[in-house]
């Protein structure tokens, strides 16, 4: 195929998307706030990370969001602490990152549930499990009468809006809404 025709088909992609990735990105501009600078301690992976998050999502790539949210805030935690010297956490599971956060304020308890509850979430995603085994998507599904893609957007949703709300305030972002104190 030649590029012409190439570029003639990405665009009739893009136009038929355009109406889902513009109430996707009503979601996004609605959770992320007023511009502020945003910080991540986690150094380049936990900003690659965020922003393939929300690319993810804007793009309808929703098992990719999930992954991703989770990713970024698992490097951004790991930062924060070895900032504050805590090397004794270099290579921690995630589980015990959360519970550090709690532990030091970092992440409030209603936070902390949320994000823990993400890491139950996306561990399918990441590990196989048996189709009808505890915590997989397809048991999810069928134990609250939901479709299996629209559990999967359920989830994204809540890993992507979770992402943004703690983006927007210290110690991961300065400025209007991430103001110190």
């Amino acid at each position: 195929m030649e590029t012409d025709q190439l570029i003639a088909l990405l665009a009739e992609d893009e136009a038929r998307s355009r109406p889902s990735r513009a109430e996707r990105l009503r979601l996004l501009l609605d959770e992320y706030g007023r511009e502020s600078i945003r910080l991540f301690p986690g150094g380049p992976i936990s900003f690659m990370a965020f922003e393939e998050a929300r690319q993810a999502y804007l793009h309808g790539l929703y098992v990719a969001c999930t992954i991703m949210s989770q990713l970024c805030l698992e490097h951004m935690l790991a930062g924060l602490f070895r900032q504050a010297g805590r090397d004794d956490l270099d290579r921690a599971k995630f589980e015990l990152l959360l519970s550090e956060a709690r532990r030091q304020r970092f992440l409030s308890e209603d936070e902390f549930a949320l994000f823990d509850r993400l890491r139950t979430i996306r561990n399918p995603y990441a590990h196989p499990r048996a189709p009808t085994g505890k915590g997989s998507i397809i048991r999810r599904a069928a134990d609250t009468d939901v479709a299996v893609e629209d559990v999967i957007v359920e989830d994204a949703e809540l890993a992507i809006r979770a992402l943004l709300r703690l983006c927007r305030r210290h110690p991961f972002a300065l400025g209007e809404d991430g103001a110190d104190g």
